[in-house]
Order: C-alpha cells, then sequence, then structure tokens
C-alpha cells in the first residue's frame, strides 16, 4: 500500500504551524512520529491535503523535572526517552511501564507521547484496506449511520488503545493545547469524549505541546498491566493503570485511583475505588472489591482480539495484581 497524494508541510516553529492549522485544519493532519497515522493513510482511512510534520519544531521534545511542580514532558518526547528516563522511572514508574509496553524498539524509538495520547480509536471493521471496507456497510466512524461491530445502532464503539493515557490519567496529568487562538489547559482525562468515532477532543487547528505531572506525594506507589496479543507490535486489548498513596508506618491507604484502558471509546477512572480502599489497609475483602468494580465498569465489544467477557476478566485479574504489588512495595 502506498501514501496517497499530499503535500508534506514542515513547519519550523509551533507558531508557524499554528498559523498555517489556522487557515487549513481542515484539510491537514497533523503528524509526530507517524507510526500510526502513517499506515491509516495508506489504509485511505484519512486522505489529508496537507501533512503537517512537527519533528523539526525545537524542544517539543524535553523532559524536566521540578521539585514544586512536577513533570513536564514535551508532545515531541519518544516513547523510548521516557521509557529510560530516570526520574521517570523513580517517580512514575507506571508511565515508564506504560511506555515501555507500547511495543518494537523501532515503534518506541519513534513514537511520541503526544502521538500516542492522541491516538485514533480503533475497530476491526475500520481498521482494514479501502477495498475491504468498501465490501461493507460504511460505518458510523467513516461518516455512515451503523455500527458493524454490534450491527447496528447509532454509536460508534471503536477501542481507544493508547497505553500513556491510563498511566498518565492515574497521575492527574494535565496537558496544553495551542492554537493560533492561544493556548489552553486541560485535565488530560478531559481530553476523552467516549465518542468512538471523534474520541478526541482536540479542535483541528490545535497542537498537544506538553504534559504536565504533578510531583507524587511520600509513599506513592504506581503501575500499569496490560494484556495484549504478541509482545512486540500489538495494541493493548485491555490495560490497568494503578496510583496509590500508602502510609508505610501503618500501612494505610491515603488516596487511591484506578484507570481502565482498551476497553471502551475512551479511558474510564474506576468510579468508588478511592472511597473503598482510602483509610483501610489493602487486605484480601477490599482489594476483590476493588477488582469486581473495576470488572464491572469494563464494557468492551466484540471488534478487537480477545473476547469481550476475557478482557474484563483481566481487567479485574490486573487490578487484583496490582493491588498485590502495592500491599508487598510497603
Amino acid at each position: 500500500m502506498r501514501l496517497p497524494n499530499i503535500q508534506y508541510v514542515e513547519p519550523g516553529s509551533t507558531q508557524e504551524a499554528s498559523a498555517f492549522l489556522a487557515d487549513h485544519a481542515q484539510e491537514s493532519k497533523v503528524m509526530a512520529g507517524g507510526t500510526d497515522l502513517l499506515p491509516s493513510m495508506k489504509q485511505k482511512i484519512f486522505k489529508p491535503e496537507y501533512l503537517v510534520n512537527l519533528g523539526a519544531i525545537p524542544n517539543l521534545d524535553t523532559i524536566e523535572f521540578d521539585e514544586q511542580s512536577g513533570l513536564r514532558i514535551g508532545a515531541l518526547a519518544t516513547l523510548s526517552a521516557i521509557e529510560r528516563e530516570p526520574v521517570i522511572l523513580e517517580k512514575y514508574p507506571a508511565v515508564a511501564q506504560a511506555a515501555h509496553a507500547v511495543g518494537a524498539m523501532q515503534l518506541k524509538w519513534m513514537g511520541t507521547v503526544g502521538g500516542n495520547l492522541c491516538l485514533d480509536t480503533r475497530c476491526y471493521y475500520y481498521n482494514q484496506s479501502d477495498f475491504w471496507r468498501r465490501c461493507r456497510p460504511t460505518c458510523i466512524k467513516m461518516g455512515g449511520d451503523t455500527c458493524n461491530a454490534i450491527g447496528g445502532g447509532n454509536k460508534c464503539f471503536a477501542v481507544f488503545s493508547g497505553d500513556l493515557a491510563p498511566a498518565l490519567i492515574a497521575m492527574d496529568a494535565n496537558i496544553s493545547l495551542l492554537s493560533a487562538k492561544g493556548e489552553r489547559t486541560l485535565a488530560l482525562n478531559d481530553l476523552y469524549s467516549g465518542d468512538g468515532a471523534q474520541p478526541v477532543s482536540i479542535s483541528p487547528e490545535e497542537i498537544l505541546t506538553c504534559i504536565e505531572v504533578p510531583k507524587p506525594p511520600e509513599g506513592t506507589f504506581s503501575t500499569y498491566l496490560k494484556y495484549r496479543i504478541r509482545q512486540s507490535i500489538d495494541f493493548p486489548l485491555a490495560g490497568v493503570a494503578v496510583r496509590l498513596v500508602i502510609d508505610g508506618n501503618d500501612k494505610v491507604c491515603h488516596d487511591a485511583k484506578v484507570v481502565i484502558g482498551a476497553v471502551g471509546p475512551r479511558p474510564v477512572e474506576v468510579n468508588g475505588i478511592k472511597e473503598l480502599l482510602v483509610g483501610k489497609k489493602l487486605e484480601s475483602p477490599a482489594i476483590e472489591q476493588a477488582a469486581l468494580l473495576a470488572q464491572k465498569a469494563a464494557k468492551p465489544v466484540d471488534n478487537a482480539a480477545g473476547s469481550p467477557s476475557y478482557r474484563k476478566l483481566m481487567i479485574k485479574i490486573f487490578v487484583e495484581k496490582a493491588l498485590g504489588q502495592a500491599t508487598a512495595s510497603v
């Protein structure tokens, strides 16, 4: 498969990129590493007139840590850099684990944090060749009026399959979006719409420039666990990010957050986890209840490898495993 005919644009600054997108946003696609975008263009899922490559813009790949403000990651920082960065390994291990889990080394050297956060949703009936898709009814995500994954309906159930988003949401990350109109900041959790057809709430003229993560308090434990078929290249079929704050003396949990991914159109923070675990020691009854809450929150449909029921089960198993690891780490 070949790329469609495009006009290649390589701005030298965020201002230049913003100015171009102010005039051509509707006809453009913004590229960071291109590891997901370019294959989709070859499949004619996207047919932009302009491909705007941010790779030449300086200082968008920096990783900085400050004891007061916390971690700042440029949107073009590579997954390889994130998984190896000492401060991330020490203070934000779930983020390093998520970057490590993305795929083969070639993908991690090219793929970026910004690209991984802004991934398009995926579906068996969508991520196929143009010829294959034309043999079926046009789905909602391609502008039609049916969901091939569930045989009808008026909602798109394509899956958000990024690894970094659950881990960074668990760590209370914020992002900065830049356009010709100015800059705005929002919680990373608010980036995701829950609509499989339009999964990311970024205006076409906006660019994600950086991610900011608060410094974790003393006693923070975090981890990311991923279920996939192959270890080298596969997107997650279920993912769990867990962040806990545990007192090292009395072993009591003071804060808790569980975020599940790859089982719906957006990453989902599991409701009720904080109320269940805070003020208690992480013991079997509470761990089992937390795992069941997460399993109930997972709502996969049959549009990815692995049965929906098994993917739900893996969410439960991962939460139990992560909370067990937290208990052992104190």
